[in-house]
Parts: C-alpha cells; structure tokens; sequence
C-alpha cells in the first residue's frame, strides 16, 4: 500500500501494521537508499502480520497514553541511534521499546546517531521535582529519566519528522517543548551543533588520555620486570626514552632508579 493510502486509513490497527511496515525499510547503507517513513516519495511498504508481537505493541502505546504515531516516532529514533542517554543509559521507556520491537527484527542503524553530552542535564535535573514535569511524567508513565533524555533531544533539535498521518491527539513533543521553553533552556541550532562538536572533541582527548594511562599501565609492568632482571638494560631503555626529552643526565637516571 502506498503512503498517502496509509496516512488515510480508518482502520488504526491495519495503520499500525503498515506503519510498523515501513520500519523495516530503514536504510542500510547497501540495499535500502533511503528510510521508508522519512522520505517524500510516494512509495508502497508491506502491513506486518497481526500477531503476539502486535499485542504487545499494543499493550506499550496503551501503557504511556500515546498514539500510533509516536510509537513508530520512538521506534525510529531507537532504530537509528538518535536517542540520547543519560548517564551513560538508555533510560527505562526505551529499554522497554527495545524488547518491544526487538521482535521484528528491524535494522539498527548509526544514521541518526550524534555526540551524546550532558547539555542541561544539570538544568533538567533541578526541575524534575516541579509539577509540571511530574504531571508529564503521570500522563505518559514515564520515569524523570525518561523525561531528562527526551528533553536533551529536543533541546538539541535531535526529532526527526516522519511522513506518517497528522494526528491532533498526538501533543507529545508539544507538551515536552513548552515545558522546556518555559524554563528558558533553549538556545539556538548553531549554538547546539558548536557545542556538540567542542563536546566531542573534548571526549576524544579524554578517551586519547584514557588510552594512554592504560598503555603506560601495561608498559611499567613490563619496564618493573625487566629491571628485576636485568637493571642496566633497563636503566639504558629508561635513557634512550628520557634522552628524547632533553633528560640526559645518566646520573639523574639511575638516582630516580635507586630511589623507585
């Protein structure tokens, strides 16, 4: 069926089938050009069959009072990589969706994936508490880490549209967007994208570090038994290194030997 035939079906549980369909069409780089439910062009996608996975399906739209829509929404930001996490996790709504769709085999892709950060974490966490934010979290059964990731992506303008069926009940990203813009947290687009990019430079440089103090962890193990067996060797090791330095006294050499 094609995807203007989709967008107008009556029958909501035919609907989901074909959206949850065009899921499995996400671009993989070699035999999928273009991910099915954000592309313009009018093409056809297979209904999936109406068995225990859709049940389930079911049971997790239910669950968090969300419409069809935004259940192929999550799922296709899970599936592309484009869900942020918080403190280094996934939180609980979307380890739930994994098992949810995990089902179907749908592709994982890298395509959405951004620098993850910590970009008003702090901000966030201070409002979690507010009525506002809890009357969010009740509606929808979320946990405040489930708001905290959520609102990160939308801070950094990290939603991808889907060219499924406009749904007036489906108030979602909107609530989430006025809660986050009526405490100021928004800035602009360049200065998100600036920020990620400071943000990933600085956690390659701490994964460089990281590498490094474990490479130099594993050397000095191994400089320690050479130097049980045999010191000079070591000590002439030790030299050459610390020669390229411009640490060249032989004498200061072997006094930092003596004193280890």
């Amino acid at each position: 069926m094609k995807k203007t035939e989709i967008k107008k079906l009556d029958d909501k549980d035919l609907q989901l089938r074909y959206y949850l369909g065009g899921l499995k069409l996400i671009c993989d780089g070699e035999n999928q050009l273009c991910d099915y439910w954000t592309c313009n062009i009018n093409c056809s996608c297979s209904d999936v069959p109406d068995d225990e996975r859709i049940v389930e399906v079911k049971k997790f739209i239910n669950k968090h009072n969300i419409t069809n829509e935004r259940f192929i929404k999550l799922s296709y930001w899970f599936l592309v990589g484009s869900v942020m996490k918080y403190k280094g996790a996934y939180s609980p709504l979307f380890v739930e969706l994994d098992k949810v769709i995990e089902p179907f085999q749908f592709t994982h892709t890298k395509n959405g994936e951004i620098p993850d950060s910590s970009f008003r974490e702090k901000e966030l966490e201070n409002i979690a508490n507010e009525p506002i934010v809890k009357e969010y979290c009740s509606k929808y059964q979320l946990d405040i880490e489930d708001f905290i990731v959520l609102a990160k992506m939308s801070l950094n303008y990290h939603f991808y549209k889907l060219q499924v069926a406009k749904n007036p009940n489906d108030t979602f990203s909107d609530e989430l967007y006025n809660i986050i813009k009526s405490h100021n947290l928004y800035v602009p687009r360049e200065y998100i994208k600036e920020y990620r990019e400071k943000y990933k430079d600085n956690q390659e440089t701490i994964q460089l570090w990281n590498d490094t103090k474990e490479a130099q962890k594993n050397y000095l193990k191994l400089l320690k038994e050479l130097l049980a067996k045999d010191s000079t060797l070591a000590t002439e090791l030790i030299s050459e290194e610390l020669s390229e330095i411009d640490f060249k006294s032989k004498e200061d050499i072997q006094k930092l030997i003596l004193q280890k």
